[in-house]
């Protein structure tokens, strides 16, 4: 073991003066997190814990501030306890994961926020076969399933990791969850191993990483202007770790200039990114991309840098094999067998490593016919205007398919003239290939790819995608065609809807033409808003609603929704204030006003 690997325990011998954490937002003089006050913090959350249960416990972990984060985790590791990683804060999946644990640490410590010098940590022994985490696979291919991760498993990859792409004092600027096995081991363990500094907040949207590095790049060598000469406290390159989706969806327009000078590194993982994304992100941000390829299963398996090559190259001490049928078989350090392990992707060898071809289990019947899901994504992704497609088994609707297409943004259908028509080109070009009987029923077209806080195409985001169609609960019946969501700030968000067909509201809502109730449009926001938001608050009223323009069955439309604060009499109550756009005009638009409801995270 190196002295930065994590049985090592490296942040017990910290400068205590040296930096951890750096605030990108704040001014360059008062940026620096040091390690004194993170220890502070591991002391509070140990007080907090002592007080909760002995140790030796297990403790649900869900933090969304990176600093604060690693002092919660560390301070249940030195303490003798182990932690289960939600994958989210959704209530659904919370209560899944509760019965495992002594209680939950979530954002807000309650009554133990007393400064960075609240406690005096308390070192313990961290055993390498003993459980250091839980975690949950994405659920993409069934139910998520729940892997154990022991110090050993972890400290194996984190020292590859440091061995390959040290880190050398670089600030890591994360635009990915660390509940995510990808996250925490990039964003959380590796500073903390390796004595480099993180970001003490997540950097969610492509306007904020542009204004980082614009503030950054005073801090470099080689800028004259603001420049900070105290270089221990003020670093000058940084490493992204990010995911396809933000890659995906960098504007162009906002100011690059800065990023090849502070951008020493970019690391992306969760799925394979397209070559044209690839590209796009090298000539917007002046750094090649560098790409892992693994699971919460297996750990990293190989990685990539698209522009030396389009083949996996094996991340050291990773052993691969294929077989007869193409199907990748892996022998690896940071699983806890030594055989070889059969995975469910198919690979070709060659000299310079191997390619990805797709996963081996998307075979099934339909109509009694044998078909290759696979197969079916690839001829959808050669009609023209479509970029990715996946079609998906519905077992509700008797194994009929439901079809994801991402479409290029002018051929996207905003009414039910325009989506009948597409859905009729699409059936047609499937037909020279399939039967009848196994062509999509269920379409959701789409402008950017769904995933979850990990960059992942999940089973959550894939059941909500079609949850309208689950017929055995009446309320899934009431619902929007769900399309997506984008957030813009912890605040701020856009959900694309649509109107289905059948939905139950429409009828006798008239008969000649159909119209949908704005008393249904004003409890979809409100249901929306407490899903995406986290809105918990009680309702109280509507303020200047207005319904300028009727939405039809077939329609498609976006919602914004922003949520404030206002203070009437010395109380906080939220504000939500909505607007439901379609392509030619306004739907909805109007605020709604909450009474506030004290909560607590920690139970």
């Amino acid at each position: 073991m190196t002295d930065t690997s994590l049985l090592s325990a490296p942040w017990r011998h910290a400068s205590l003066n040296q930096p951890i954490g750096w605030r990108c937002a704040e001014p360059i003089a008062e940026a620096a997190v040091p390690w004194s006050m993170l220890h502070g913090r591991i002391g509070a959350w140990q007080d907090l814990l002592d007080s909760l249960a002995p140790s030796g416990r297990r403790w649900l972990l869900h933090l969304r501030e990176p600093l604060e984060f690693a002092a919660a985790l560390i301070a249940c590791w030195e303490r003798g306890d182990s932690v289960v990683l939600p994958a989210d804060d959704r209530p659904e999946t919370l209560a899944g994961v509760d019965r495992l644990t002594a209680g939950r640490l979530g954002d807000v410590m309650s009554g133990h926020r007393a400064g960075p010098d609240a406690g005096i940590p308390r070192w313990g022994t961290l055993d390498a076969g003993a459980l250091a985490l839980s975690l949950y696979t994405s659920g993409s291919s069934g139910d998520p399933q729940r892997l154990d991760k022991c110090f050993a498993q972890l400290d194996a990859e984190l020292c590859m990791h440091a061995r390959l792409w040290p880190l050398e004092g670089r600030l890591v600027i994360s635009q990915v969850s660390h509940q995510h096995i990808y996250g925490l081991l990039f964003a959380i363990l590796r500073p903390l191993c390796e004595g480099a500094t993180m970001a003490t907040s997540l950097c969610r949207y492509p306007e904020t990483l542009s204004a980082w590095l614009a503030r950054l790049a005073k801090t470099h060598p080689s800028s004259s202007a603001d420049m900070v000469p105290d270089a221990v406290t003020a670093p000058c390159d940084a490493v992204l770790i990010t995911a396809p989706p933000p890659l995906e969806r960098l504007p162009e327009e906002l100011d690059w200039q800065t990023a090849p000078q502070v951008l020493s590194r970019i690391h992306s993982s969760g799925a394979p990114l397209s070559q044209a994304a690839s590209e796009r992100a090298l000539r917007i941000l002046g750094v090649p991309v560098s790409e892992i390829y693994g699971s919460s299963e297996t750990g990293g398996i190989a990685w990539r840098i698209q522009q030396r090559s389009e083949c996996w190259t094996p991340l050291p001490g990773i052993d691969i094999r294929d077989d007869t049928q193409g199907t990748l078989w892996l022998r690896s350090p940071f699983l806890d067998t030594t055989g070889w392990q059969r995975q469910a992707d198919r690979i070709a060898i060659e000299e310079s490593g191997f390619r990805l071809l797709g996963r081996v289990d998307r075979i099934l019947k339909v109509g009694g016919k044998r078909l290759s899901l696979t197969s079916m994504d690839r001829t959808l992704a050669t009609y023209p205007g479509v970029l990715q497609a996946r079609t998906i088994n519905l077992p509700e609707r008797n194994t009929r398919l439901g079809a994801i297409v991402q479409l290029e943004p002018q051929l996207i259908p905003y009414d039910h003239a325009a989506r009948r028509a597409l859905t009729e080109g699409l059936r047609r070009h499937l037909l020279e290939t399939f039967e009848s009987t196994v062509i999509p029923r269920y379409w959701r077209f789409v402008d950017t790819w769904p995933a979850n806080a990990q960059g992942k195409f999940s089973g959550t985001v894939m059941a909500r995608l079609f949850r309208d169609l689950q017929i055995k609960d009446l309320h899934n019946r009431r619902l929007p065609r769900w399309l997506g969501v984008t957030f813009e700030d912890d605040e701020r968000c856009r959900v694309t809807l649509e109107v289905p067909e059948r939905l139950i509201y429409l009828q006798g809502h008239f008969d000649a033409q159909p119209v949908l109730p704005g008393v249904v449009i004003l409890q979809w926001i409100i249901e929306l808003a407490r899903e995406h938001l986290g809105l918990q608050s009680t309702f109280k009223r509507f303020e200047r609603v207005k319904f300028p323009q009727l939405l039809r069955p077939g329609d498609r439309a976006e919602l914004s929704l922003l949520l404030s604060s206002v203070p009437p009499q010395g109380e906080q109550n939220p504000k939500l204030t909505f607007t439901l756009k379609g392509r030619q005009a306004t739907h909805a638009s109007g605020k709604a006003i909450f009474s506030d409801r004290e909560t607590s995270d920690v139970e």
